[in-house]
């Protein structure tokens, strides 16, 4: 079923078709691609927490992760993202199986902080009321959110208030935030301890999930309910996770009954729950022993948001996002959907779900698909990469015009790093008739409708020239030159050609780098690798790199470190 904008009908329970034609007679039949089937979705009862784990193999997403680590990378005995302003008050879910939905919407407010918008309320009730699943009180997980945030976006708590009980979706007020860029760092096996502080230094606060007791481990349950934040949550069972918290930082010297270190989590209990764990008068917050109760499964962060003043429309097929995975035969496989829009506008991004970590995605726009072919290529983006899996984009540095009434076909070919799945699906909502395909070299096109599914490829439209990711905002105390935290102000002039400045302040004086990067993650320059003072601070990037060559148009990212703090933003070379 073709979606503009937000999805508000619901499909519930679909059975996917698993069963394949298969070629008959006494020759083995070729090899057919399928749904991995491995994964099944969480069946417990919700008494046992709030926490569904996703029903798609995730066994192989820390190791993807785990590539990322960075052994020079100084990590110390004790970080706290509440010290540095990144991490919003406590809320409480109450009688509502809503946890997820509480730390996706933590996630995110923690998130916006990171890039200098301040302290925002979002509102979870829209997110567990209204996401394509409908999971409300009964359970969930991040995906169904992030896929909630990617197609509509987050709402705030003033215009949205929570109740914790079972509402019917209410649509009403403006979306504030769209989720461009989630990122996955573990699944269905505990992330490295390394792996999660590095994460966390460089993108901030983490989702994660862990096992809170249930009726045939009451005393762990108990122990859970009533922590006071002193000394560390530890058990050491492996239970299947059935709640999830945010990780705010770490103390390699707290003490627990299995030796020493724990996770900070922020917990959504109230604030009577818990304590303060060394920080602050707040409570709310707990130690957990690394580790324990397999706190770590199914970590992930939002990487990238967009705010309401770029307005778009996103165009896709998948209501129910990424559900499962197809392939099994390698980890190459393409994907097609056909799209069309009902008035002028601009192609500005190709945003899907990826199931690994890859080697390669490129995206091809063809203005005709006809007797099974692709032809009149209008434009393309390859040879970019993503170093989790999880919800992604690629985006044109010269947006492609699309007039009204035109129909269009995107085809990404998909390249994993282990995972023999390449395409991600949707098998909750309703398969659709002629508009999403699969192939295994890009010329010759199967339908994936047989099987219940759609890809999960989509596209964002706008009519602005350039669509921004994210604003500084004006939450930040004015007149004050030195922040609470590395504050970004944005790089001015932005798009540029040939020269734009990049402009930031420092909490304290210390050493800074200030790297360019291409879209796939490569280094393009260095600009700056000193010790400067605290406050305001400008760096010049000519559109060079480090052999003092001309880099080409497109898309690049300035990373700013400052000490343990990190922020980046989204630049476009246009000429």
């Amino acid at each position: 079923m073709f979606q503009v904008g937000n999805p508000r009908i619901r499909s519930f329970g679909k059975t996917l078709p698993i069963i394949m034609s298969l070629a008959m007679g006494t020759a083995a039949a070729a090899p057919v691609p399928h749904l991995d089937t491995t994964a099944v979705k969480s069946a417990r009862p919700i008494a046992d927490g709030g926490y569904m784990v996703p029903g798609f193999e995730t066994g192989h997403f820390a190791k993807a992760a785990e590539a990322n680590l960075r052994p020079d990378k100084v990590l110390p005995a004790r970080y706290d993202a509440r010290t540095l302003g990144l991490v919003t008050p406590v809320r409480n879910q109450g009688a509502c199986g809503a946890c997820y939905a509480f730390s996706s919407a933590a996630d995110l407010e923690s998130k916006i902080a990171v890039d200098g918008l301040g302290s925002f309320d979002l509102s979870e009730e829209s997110m567990k009321s209204c996401n394509y699943q409908g999971t409300g009180c009964d359970g969930g997980n991040q995906y169904v959110i992030m896929n909630y945030l990617a197609t509509h976006g987050a709402e705030l708590e003033s215009c949205s208030p929570y109740v914790d009980s079972n509402l019917s979706c209410s649509l009403g007020c403006e979306a504030r935030f769209t989720v461009l860029d989630f990122s996955a760092i573990s699944g269905s096996t505990v992330a490295p301890t390394a792996v999660i502080k590095q994460y966390l230094l460089d993108f901030g606060p983490i989702h994660t999930t862990l096992f809170a007791g249930s009726d045939a481990q009451a005393a762990w349950r108990d122990q859970v309910s009533n922590h006071d934040g002193t000394g560390a949550l530890y058990y050491a069972g492996t239970d299947t996770v059935n709640h999830s918290v945010l990780i705010v930082g770490w103390d390699d010297d707290v003490v627990h009954a299995g030796g020493t270190g724990a996770w900070i989590i922020k917990n959504s209990w109230g604030t009577t729950w818990g304590g303060t764990c060394g920080y602050g008068s707040e409570g709310g917050y707990g130690y957990i022993a690394y580790g324990s109760a397999n706190v770590g499964m199914y970590s992930s962060f939002v990487k990238e948001f967009m705010t309401s003043d770029s307005p778009s429309t996103l165009l896709y097929h998948d209501e129910g996002g990424y559900t499962s995975a197809f392939g099994g035969l390698g980890t190459v496989l393409w994907g097609m959907g056909a799209f069309s829009v009902p008035a002028e506008t601009r192609l500005h991004r190709v945003e899907f779900w990826t199931s690994d970590a890859t080697v390669d995605v490129d995206v091809y726009i063809y203005g005709t698909y006809s007797g099974g072919l692709l032809s009149n290529l209008m434009t393309s983006s390859l040879n970019n990469t993503f170093a989790e899996p999880g919800y992604h984009y690629v985006e044109f540095a010269t947006p492609l015009d699309l007039t009204s009434g035109s129909d269009f076909y995107v085809a990404v070919r998909f390249e994993n790093q282990t995972y023999q799945y390449p395409l991600t699906a949707d098998g909750d909502g309703p398969a659709s008739a002629g508009k999403s395909w699969y192939s295994f070299n890009g010329s010759s096109w199967s339908s994936l409708e047989s099987y219940g599914v759609d890809n999960t490829i989509r596209v964002r439209t706008s009519n602005n020239a350039a669509l921004s990711v994210v604003d500084r905002g004006e939450d930040e105390p004015q007149g004050d030159p030195v922040p609470r935290s590395l504050m970004v102000d944005g790089a001015f002039p932005n798009p540029f050609n040939p020269t734009t400045a990049i402009r930031f302040a420092t909490a304290k004086a210390g050493p800074v780098q200030v790297t360019m990067f291409d879209a796939q993650g490569r280094r393009v320059r260095g600009l700056a690798n000193e010790s400067m003072a605290a406050g305001p601070q400008q760096v010049i990037w000519d559109g060079r790199d480090d052999r003092g060559l001309v880099a080409p148009s497109g898309v690049y990212f300035c990373l700013i470190e400052a000490g343990y703090d990190a922020r980046s933003i989204k630049l476009a070379l246009m000429k």
